[in-house]
């Protein structure tokens, strides 16, 4: 543990946004897929917002602050993802607005109190002295601390929270992706991030039918390997099959991990791929990707 730093972890991509009003809970839980009666001050949720096809608009983390609900989601997505959620919005006493007055970062190791630790034994989410606490249990324990604004904090880089949600396996949805994949192609059903129970959502047909008629072919996975070169996002990369390259796949997210050339790619594939398959980025013939 000491070879990593305690210092807590900027979150500036990524955007906290508030749900308030006597509606919020009845209005979210036509909107997003998990069930929103789960929600609690002491319990947060993972859950995705899709739109009439299933498609996400982005996978949220959903967290309650007395009466109002809040999410967490990527910042390059917040301006659609919230006009959408925004659509029916008229007819409910409801608001849903960016949060302006809170500060967002990530915690990990000692960075993280003692005395939330212990408490984190009993739940996942705590608001203590109007200061909130979220536990991450992968790739190990974490947390995000939502708090008054701050600005005089020294912070880690925001790619150390990518690096640990791609290790933990969460989807990266920024803009590029927004509207193109079912929750199942990004594994949120292994986080309960979706209900099959709860009634009808936006989205809900497609998504169980994905579920219980095998629909979805595809799934989340985290290469690594070595390139001097990063794949965009929304863009192909390239798979070895018979001793010939093909494109396959779609982009999320990517980051070098050092100066060695070491990277990640999480990218969505076709489930039952063979896990000896090896991979490289579309065009960068030196690059050599395999599984993570």
């Amino acid at each position: 543990m000491s070879n990593f730093s305690t210092k807590p972890i900027s979150l500036a991509d990524w955007q906290l946004v508030k749900v308030s009003g006597v509606d919020n809970r009845k209005y979210l839980q036509g909107q997003v897929t998990i069930d929103i009666d789960h929600l609690s001050q002491q319990t947060a949720l993972f859950a995705a917002h899709c739109d009439a096809k299933g498609r996400m608009w982005s996978n949220i983390l959903l967290f309650q602050r007395e009466q109002d609900i809040y999410y967490i989601l990527r910042k390059s997505v917040a301006d659609v993802q919230i006009a959408a959620l925004k659509k029916y919005a008229v007819f409910s006493k409801v608001s849903i607005e960016q949060v302006n007055d809170l500060n967002i970062v990530g915690l990990e190791y000692d960075a993280i109190p003692a005395d939330i630790i212990d408490q984190f034994n009993h739940q996942n989410c705590i608001t203590h002295n109007n200061i909130t606490y979220i536990k991450l249990n992968l790739p190990h324990t974490r947390a995000i601390r939502v708090s008054p604004q701050t600005t005089d904090e020294d912070l880690q880089p925001c790619s150390r929270w990518m690096q640990l949600d791609l290790e933990a396996g969460y989807a990266i949805i920024d803009k590029e992706n927004c509207e193109t994949l079912l929750p199942q192609a990004c594994n949120l059903q292994y986080y309960d991030a979706i209900s099959f129970d709860k009634g009808c959502y936006c989205g809900q047909e497609m998504v169980a039918r994905a579920q219980f008629r095998g629909a979805n072919k595809r799934g989340l996975y985290l290469l690594t390997g070595k390139s001097d070169s990063l794949p965009n996002i929304g863009d192909t990369i390239e798979c070895q099959i018979d001793g010939n390259w093909r494109e396959s796949g779609q982009v999320l997210a990517t980051m070098k991990l050092n100066q060695d050339n070491d990277i990640y790619v999480q990218v969505v594939l076709a489930n039952g791929i063979d896990l000896n398959t090896q991979f490289r980025v579309k065009g960068a013939v030196e690059s050599k990707l395999c599984f993570h």
